[in-house]
């Protein structure tokens, strides 16, 4: 695959306005497994960056703004999604793998990541668009979230996947909870 800046951008907004073609797209590509792990770091040390970025323009962290914690705090996060959308859609009758999962995953990531770069420069630029930029990515995540989930697993209905995908989020919510509660890392004192 040709990895020019164009490429790339052509990818982007290909994911953009027919995301689920582009996910067709890219596991056509089948790439060998170190390529999706390699993929899946890279994507990994480009969030912590960028949130770096973030941090830096807001003033504030949520991690102390420890690099390790958060490379470990996101690798966890995003490691976790491939497995409950490959496992959950697997349960739900669809035919996805673990590779192709980690593949439009670590996709899914870069494609935000650009997403959170413009809210950056919102921030800066355009303070009082920043709600509004925020909520589009949320939008946007949720969209590409869906369609890649569908093209994934073979799935047609794009309603089921969205009711899915929220009761997933609230369920792994409730885990996360309580892990976090366990580990003491919950909010500090009221």
């Amino acid at each position: 695959m040709d990895l020019t800046l164009a490429t790339v951008a052509a990818l982007l907004r290909s994911t953009l306005t027919a995301p689920r073609e582009t996910a067709a797209r890219l596991l056509a590509l089948d790439p060998p497994d170190d390529a999706r792990w390699l993929g899946f770091v890279i994507v990994v040390v480009l969030s912590v960056l960028v949130g770096q970025a973030s941090i830096l323009v807001l003033g504030e962290s949520a991690f102390g703004g420890s690099l390790i914690f958060m490379a470990v705090f996101q690798t966890m996060v995003l490691l976790g999604l491939v497995v409950a959308v490959q496992g959950i859609g697997r349960l739900a009758g669809g035919s996805g793998t673990f590779p192709d999962t980690l593949l439009l995953l670590a996709w899914l990531q870069f494609v935000m990541i650009a997403v959170q770069i413009v809210q950056i420069l919102v921030l800066l630029l355009v303070p009082p668009l920043f709600g509004f930029v925020t909520m589009a990515s949320l939008a946007i995540f949720m969209w590409l979230l869906v369609n890649f989930t569908m093209a994934l697993h073979g799935f047609t209905s794009a309603l089921k996947v969205t009711v899915g995908i929220v009761f997933a989020f609230f369920g792994l919510a409730v885990v996360l909870a309580i892990v976090l509660a366990i580990l003491g890392l919950g909010p500090q004192g009221v």
